[in-house]
């Protein structure tokens, strides 16, 4: 383990230890972890900067990582990253009805690497956005959609830290 590794798993520790004050610790921890080992990032990101940057064909992109219900408005600016690393662990609450007891759906998707374009339309074409309260409300991920969570079911390209990439990858995907 090289020193940046193990000063961003000294930050993931610190952020996992203060989960239960801090709403978006989830997120950061993400971001941090998506850094691939030979990353120098030890820190999250501030607002406007790349997360992290993914090797694809020859050169390196600026990727967000995003969880659940994240906000998303940056990536709607015409310099966005050109990915998006997405992770979903959500659990859907079910009324009770009539004829069957309340229940909780568990939906879980590992990180996945997103075309920023092909993410945002998938996003629109499912009514898969939310604004979130607030002083500063922000467009979001409407993490409860259906929709938007099967078709991320069905999304062939898993995100590793460290990955090459290529055109042929997302050939065909929408």
């Amino acid at each position: 383990m090289n020193k940046y590794q193990f000063n961003r798993n000294m930050e993931i520790l610190r952020h996992k230890l203060n989960a239960d004050h801090d709403n978006g610790a989830e997120g950061r921890i993400f971001e941090l972890e998506c850094a691939s080992a030979h990353s120098r990032k030890t820190c999250v990101s501030k607002q406007g900067q790349a997360d992290i940057f993914i090797h694809y064909e020859r050169g390196n992109y600026a990727a967000e990582c995003k969880t659940n219900g994240g906000r998303i408005s940056s990536l709607r600016k015409k310099n966005a990253p050109k990915f998006v690393v997405y992770r979903m662990r959500f659990v859907q609450k079910h009324k009770a009805g009539k004829t069957c007891e309340a229940w909780d759906e568990v939906r879980e998707i590992d990180p996945v690497l997103i075309p920023t374009e092909i993410f945002l339309a998938a996003l629109d074409r499912f009514g898969a956005t939310k604004s979130t309260n607030g002083r500063n409300p922000e467009e979001a991920i409407q993490v409860s959609s259906k929709k938007f969570f099967e078709w991320l079911l069905d999304w062939p390209i898993p995100f590793t830290p460290g990955e090459h990439y290529t055109a042929d990858d997302f050939e065909g995907l929408e």
